[in-house]
Parts: structure tokens; sequence; C-alpha cells
């Protein structure tokens, strides 16, 4: 009786005119998001549900006139039916209607995850409901400074545009006079962004004119800290939404750090369809629609509230490494590093004849003084076991983020085992869009063995390297397409103060330059 009730159903929705059940179903799970070719797969999907209903029902119908015995039989049939063709249904439904993304590798090595398009609908449709309940409406162009092939991307530069109806610009913004050159033709802004573009454009922001027409900024990907945080709200007058999460996780939790923060950061408020614990050791587990897991446990320690709606982070937890059979946090290991005077450091585990070592990435201090490497050696063997401590040290002006702001192991990595030794900066003078500084480049530095015996020079290709690498630090790109009026005209020997500056010249070009006192060395335009 109940498969012929639902036949019924079936075979109606797909009459002209009207909507197909599982069209209905689909749309009601995800908030009206729905992708491309969802709609005849679910008319399709309808019609063989009415042919299996259809099917069951007359099959039903034969075993009851064959007498009581056939009862038990025609009881069972119905259901097990039903679940076999959810069963299939559900198979299919997954490989069809599913994303593949790869987290960025922060915390260790980069790896795949597989998310249904229906997670990302549900967290879609979340966003869009809390928008419009705040006036996002009409009159408002995205505008975003990353790119959309990652999970960060594609919900909000690609999907909750689409489901707030609001435009989007399709070029992704790498440097300030581009960002205030749109909002200047725009009515109103949302942004999407990052922390470490945030933390350029506000450092420097006194040399433009932002109009003030942004709604919203959103930011992901990295901690915002702060004073980017005041820096940005003084800019645009708007504090940032912060989105904390992860690609298995989705979005967990949101935060705005206002002036009413306290001094150790605000808490992180709980999206409302997502709950949250503490597992034995600490760390944040999470159960959410958006999630690739049931439950999945992060990297992240944290303290929750009574309620369970807030929490406060406490650091990662998940950067374990055994270094000659000492377990070693690496987060806890560069927080004694910083504590010791330095801005930043990042470590990565180096393979080496003897076993894993560690190498650590610094950024000097204020006084931008380079402490001999031994004697952080020394400093460290107070906290950590002797074997344990880094046996590489390299300085760098600054560690290498991604287009998110994160700082990567396998790009700290590079860094470390690269032949490209940053050379000794002084008199450093940056600003949004153009680099300059003294630079002093060490004899004992790789780049110069061999090149040449008894007379050590400066090889063209690392200055072409060098000059590409500090452009790409301020948004020129990962690398250049082209290199145009490259010249070489006086030699760069080891020890000798040399005057270095990169600068943008156009939307996509730099150009960079070397000289010694009056003395022209190299000098080139990148195009990225």
């Amino acid at each position: 009786m109940l498969a012929a009730v639902f036949t019924i159903l079936f075979g109606l929705s797909l009459l002209p005119g009207r909507t197909p059940l599982c069209l209905r179903f689909a749309r009601r799970i995800s908030g009206g998001i729905l992708p491309d070719g969802a709609a005849a797969y679910c008319w399709r999907l309808t019609a063989v549900w009415f042919f299996v209903l259809l099917a069951t029902t007359a099959l039903n119908g034969a075993l009851l006139v064959r007498g009581r015995a056939a009862v038990g039989w025609s009881l069972a049939l119905t259901p097990a039916v039903v679940a076999a063709t959810f069963f299939v249904e559900g198979i299919v439904r997954r490989r069809r209607f599913s994303v593949t993304f790869r987290t960025s590798g922060s915390s260790g090595a980069s790896k795949t995850v597989v998310k249904t398009f229906e997670s990302l609908a549900k967290e879609t449709a979340f966003h869009r409901d809390w928008y419009r309940a705040r006036g996002v409406r009409d009159g408002v162009t995205v505008l975003a400074t990353i790119e959309p092939d990652h999970m960060y991307g594609t919900l909000w530069r690609t999907m909750l545009p689409a489901a707030l109806g609001l435009p989007v610009d399709p070029e992704v913004i790498r440097a300030p006079e581009s960002l205030v050159a749109k909002m200047c033709a725009a009515e109103k802004v949302f942004l999407v962004t990052t922390p470490s573009f945030l933390d350029r454009f506000t450092a420097y922001a006194a040399q433009y004119d932002v109009p003030p027409n942004c709604v919203e900024i959103v930011t992901s990907g990295a901690l915002l800290t702060a004073d980017v945080a005041a820096r940005t709200r003084a800019v645009f007058g708007v504090t940032p939404r912060e989105i904390f999460g992860s690609t298995e996780t989705g979005g967990v939790a949101w935060r705005r750090q206002d002036g009413a923060c306290p001094p150790d950061g605000c808490d992180w408020q709980v999206f409302d369809a997502v709950k949250v614990a503490t597992a034995a050791d600490g760390r944040l587990a999470v159960r959410s629609p958006y999630s690739f897991r049931r439950r999945y446990v992060m990297g992240d320690a944290v303290t929750l509230t009574a309620d369970g709606r807030r929490f406060r982070l406490l650091g990662r937890v998940d950067r374990l490494v055994k270094i000659n059979e000492e377990r070693v946090n690496l987060a806890e290991m560069e927080a004694a590093v910083r504590a010791r005077g330095f801005a930043d450091c990042a470590l990565a585990v180096l393979p080496s004849a003897r076993g894993d070592i560690l190498g650590c990435l610094l950024v000097a201090g204020a006084d931008g003084a380079r402490r001999p490497p031994l004697e952080l050696r020394k400093m460290l063997l107070d906290v950590f076991p002797k074997g344990t401590v880094p046996k590489k040290f390299r300085y760098v002006h600054a560690l290498p983020r991604n287009a998110q702001g994160k700082v990567r192991a396998a790009d700290v990595r590079a860094e470390l085992e690269s032949a490209l030794a940053e050379p000794r900066l002084r008199d450093v003078v940056e600003t949004a869009d153009s680099f300059a500084a003294t630079l002093t480049f060490e004899p004992q530095a790789p780049y110069f063995q061999g090149h040449f015996p008894g007379v050590p020079i400066l090889p063209g290709v690392v200055q072409l390297g060098l000059a590409v690498k500090f452009a790409a630090r301020l948004g020129g790109g990962a690398a250049p397409t082209a290199v145009k009026k490259m010249k070489f005209q006086h030699v760069v020997m080891p020890g000798e103060p040399i005057a270095f500056q990169v600068a943008r010249t156009g939307a996509n070009e730099w150009t960079y330059s070397y000289r010694k006192g009056e003395n022209p060395c190299s000098s080139g335009v990148l195009v990225f």
C-alpha cells in the first residue's frame, strides 16, 4: 500500500509543469544551491524511483494474490528495494557531485580531500542567509585577492556571491592600486582576502585614497593579528570577519577583533550548525554538516566556554616530529626562538646522511642584527635536548608565504635547501609596490663557490633570482613569464655594498636594478 502511494507521488511529479520530487528534496537540503546538471539528474532519479516503486507495487500485488504465505515476503520486499535504491543513489551522487581539494600543507604534507557538493551547498546557504539578514544585497560588488581553486576561494569567491546574486570582479587583485581603483568604480564592496594582503596594504595605506564604501571584509587562511585588524578598521571602516576552519571541516567558527577584545585575542564563535568538543589531548573535535567526516579532530588545542559555543585557540599540537629518537613539537620550538628576540621563524625537517635534522629560517629582530647560529643553538640547549636543536640556520627578510598567507612546510624546506641564500640587508625601505635595500653578499655563500676560483663574482642568475624573489613577495607572482631589457655592466664581488631596488612599473611588470656606488651592475624588467 505504501509503495503504491509513493508510486503515485513520484509519477505525478514527473508530469509537465511539475517539479520532480527528488529536485524538491535536493533544493531543500542544499538551501536551493545546486550544481550544473543537478536538475536533469534529479528528473532522471525521480523517474528511476517511479519505475522501481511501480515494479515493487506490482510484485507486492502478485505475492498477495498468491496467499498468506507470500505476505511476509511482500512486507520485506519494499524496505529492501528502497534501501538498495538509496545505497546506489548515494554512490552515484557522491561520485557525480563531489569536488576534490588539496590542503595547503602548512603543517605537513599536502593531502587530497574529497568534499560533496551537498556539504559545500549547505555551508554556502548558511552564509547566504546570514548576510541576507544583515542587508548585504543590491549594489554590492565582490572583490577578491584570492584564487578560486582552493576551498576558501571556491566558497567565498564563487559560490557565495552566486547564491547572494552579487557580481564578482573576475580579476584576482594583487596590487594595492588595483584594489583602490576597483573600489572607486564600485558602489559598495565586499572584499574577500587574506591576512597577508591586509597586512601589506594597511602598512602603506597612507599612500592611497581609499573610498569609504566597503561593507564587509572576509579573511581566512591564517590568523589575523590584533594590530592588522585595527589598521584595517582604521583604513576601511570595517573590522574583518575572520573564518576559522580547514579543508576537511569547512568553516567552524568566526570572530571580529574589535576594540572590545582582550589583549590575548577574541574568542571564536562557533557556527550554528557546527558542534565542537575537546578531544582527550585537548584538540578541537568537530561535528559538522560541512565536514568530510562525521567527527574530525583538528590539530588545534583550545579551551571551550561552558556552553560549548565559543573557544579560544591555544596553538597547534599536531606538528610533532621525531629527531634523534626524541619527539619535538615544532610549534613549541618556534615560540622559543621568537621569545629570544627574533621577529619570526619557521622550522622544517631536512634529510641528511646521518638522519633527519631540523632547519630553521630566521627573521632578524627590530635591530636587524644577525646573531650567529652557534649563539642561538646555545640558547635553545637550555630548553630542548641537544640532538633536537636545529643544525641548519638561514636568515631571510620575511618567511615564504603562499597566496593565503600560510607558511607551508614544503616552502620552508625549499628555502633552507636552496643555493639562493639571501645576502645581508640593511637600510631597508619597503612600500606597497617597491623594495629597496643595501645588500652585502657574504664570501661563504654557496653561489660564489667555483664562480670563479680565486676571483669570485656574483652570478647573473643569482641577481635575477633575488629580483624575482623580492618581486614575488610584493605580489608579483610565483614566477615571471618573461624577462626584458636585461643588462649586466659591472661585476659584484663578495663583501661589497650593493644598492638594490625592485619596483612595480605596470600592472604585471617590475623593474629591478643593482648598483655599486654610481656604477650600474645589472638591471631588467620582470613580466608576471
